[in-house]
C-alpha cells in the first residue's frame, strides 16, 4: 500500500471532525471516578495506576524525526490523567531508546516487560521490527505505527496495532488519488529508506505510476539518515527525472533536495515524506531546499486549523516541554496519536483492563478517528487485510510558511490497484 514515511492514515472516507472536547479528554467521562471495584487484574495494573511503556528512536539514525515521539506521548498521558485518568486509574509510564536499531528495540521491549512491569507498549521507531516476535509471544498490547516493516499485519501478531489500521504486506497497491498528476510530475524517482516499510512502499509507489500513465524514474535505496545524495543527483539529472519522493527521515530528505538543487534541478518537484515540520525554520538553508516541497499529512486538516487540530496543538504547548509552537514535527504529530490509540484501548478493555482484554476488545472496534485528527474512520477488525481506499492530505511549502494543496485542502484517495502486489 502506499504509506510515505511515517506520514499516513488509512481511511474508508472523510470523516466529520470531533469537537474540541474530544482530544482534551472529556469524552472518556472518568474525571473523578471512584476506584471502587477496582484491583490489581493484571501485571502494571494497580487499583490506582497502570503503566506502560514507550519504546522510541530518542537516539541514533532515525532521531531527527522521531526523537521527541516519547514526549509527545507523556503529553497525551498527561493530559488524560489531568481529566481524570481511566476508570479511575491514572497512567504511568518508562521511557526506553532503541537507539534506531532493531537490536536496540528488542532489548528495550525485553527491559520495559521483564524488569518495568509494564502492562503494555507504546512505540515509535524505525527499527520495531526487532522487538515484536519478542511482544508477540509474551502477549503484550502494542500501539504504534507500521513504518518499519510487515510486522504489523502478518499472524500470529494480533497484539500490534497501528494508528494506520489493518494492511497487508502483500496485497494489492494504492494509487495515489492523483497526486502526481496535480503537480505536473510526468517521471518520477522514489527514494527509500533502508527500512521494510519503505522499501515495500516503493513497490506500490511504481504500481501506482504506471497505471496513472506515468514514468518511473530512478528506484534507488539508501540508509536509514543517509545526507549523501550527490550521485543521486547526476543521475536524476541524466535521466531526465522531473519528480522526486523521498521515504526518509527529514535530514534525508532536506539534503536530497539540497543536492537537486546543487545540480541545477531548481524547478524540480519535490516530496517529503518526513513532514511538514517546524524544524523547517531552524536555518536559512533548510528553508531553501525545502522552498517548492510537498509533504503528506496525517490529518484531515494538514494546516492544523480545526478544532481537533487546535486542541492537539494545546495539548502539546501545555504537557509537551519539546513543543515550540507552530506545526509540530513528525515525532510529535505521530506520537500523540500512538498514545491516542492506547487510550483507546484501556478504554475499550474494560474496568478491570487485561492484557488479552485490550487485545480482543480493540479488534472490534471499526470507527476510531484519532479523537476528529484522522481523515477518515479507522478499523481494526479485519486484521491483515487492506481497506479499500487510502487518502492524503498534502501541504506545500512556499518559502515562509505551508499551504494547503490543493487551496481547497481536499484530501486525494487512491483506491486498490487491482493485479498489483506491495
Amino acid at each position: 500500500m502506499r504509506k510515505p514515511f511515517g506520514r499516513v492514515r488509512i481511511a474508508i472516507g472523510v470523516t466529520t471532525l470531533l469537537a474540541s472536547t474530544l482530544i482534551a479528554g472529556a469524552s472518556l467521562g472518568q474525571a473523578g471516578a471512584s476506584t471502587r471495584g477496582l484491583f490489581a487484574s493484571a501485571p502494571g495494573v494497580t487499583k490506582t495506576t497502570i503503566k506502560i511503556g514507550i519504546i522510541n528512536d530518542v537516539t541514533g539514525a532515525a532521531s531527527s524525526s522521531l526523537g521527541d515521539g516519547a514526549t509527545a506521548m507523556e503529553a497525551r498521558f498527561k493530559e488524560i490523567n489531568a481529566a481524570g485518568g481511566i476508570n479511575g486509574r491514572k497512567i504511568t509510564w518508562v521511557v526506553d531508546d532503541t537507539t534506531s536499531t532493531s537490536t536496540g528495540a528488542e532489548t528495550a521491549a525485553k527491559n520495559l516487560v521483564q524488569n518495568q512491569g509494564v502492562f503494555a507498549i507504546a512505540e515509535l521507531s524505525s527499527d520495531f521490527f526487532g522487538a515484536a516476535p519478542y511482544l508477540a509471544q509474551a502477549g503484550i498490547p502494542v500501539t504504534g505505527e507500521a513504518l518499519d516493516g510487515p510486522e504489523w499485519y502478518e499472524q500470529p501478531n494480533t497484539n500490534l496495532f497501528s494508528v494506520t489500521g489493518n494492511g497487508t504486506p502483500n496485497g494489492e497497491a494504492y494509487g495515489d488519488g492523483g497526486f502526481y498528476k496535480a503537480i505536473g510530475a510526468t517521471k518520477i524517482s522514489y527514494v527509500e529508506s533502508n527500512i521494510g516499510a519503505a522499501i515495500t512502499e516503493g513497490n506500490s509507489v511504481y504500481d501506482s505510476i504506471k497505471r496513472d500513465g506515468l514514468a518511473a524514474c530512478d528506484k534507488t535505496i539508501v540508509p536509514l539518515g543517509t545526507v549523501n545524495f550527490g550521485a543521486f543527483a547526476l543521475s536524476f539529472k541524466s535521466d531526465g527525472c522531473n519528480a522526486a519522493e523521498c521515504a526518509c527521515v527529514l535530514s534525508s530528505s532536506l539534503a536530497m533536495a539540497t543536492a537537486l538543487h546543487q545540480a541545477g534541478l531548481t524547478h524540480v518537484r519535490i516530496i517529503f515524506a518526513a513532514g511538514p515540520t517546524q524544524d523547517i525554520f531552524q536555518n536559512a538553508q533548510d528553508e531553501a531546499a525545502a522552498k517548492g516541497a510537498y509533504f503528506p499529512g496525517i490529518v484531515s486538516s494538514p494546516t492544523y486549523t480545526n478544532a481537533a487540530s487546535l486542541a492537539f496543538l494545546a495539548g502539546l504547548k501545555k504537557y509537551d516541554p519539546d513543543y515550540k509552537g507552530g506545526l509540530p514535527d513528525l515525532g510529535e504529530s505521530d506520537g500523540w496519536p500512538i498514545a491516542n490509540l492506547m487510550v483507546e484501548g484501556l478504554q475499550v478493555a474494560g474496568k478491570n483492563p487485561t492484557r488479552a482484554s485490550f487485545i480482543k476488545d480493540l479488534r472490534k472496534v471499526t470507527n476510531w478517528t484519532d479523537s476528529g485528527l484522522a481523515t477518515g474512520p479507522i478499523n481494526f477488525v479485519h486484521f491483515g487485510q487492506n481497506p479499500p481506499t487510502q487518502c492524503f492530505s498534502y501541504v506545500e511549502f512556499n518559502g515562509t510558511k505551508y499551504v494547503p494543496f490543493p487551496k481547497s485542502g481536499k484530501s486525494f484517495c487512491g483506491t486498490l490497484i487491482p493485479g498489483s502486489k506491495t
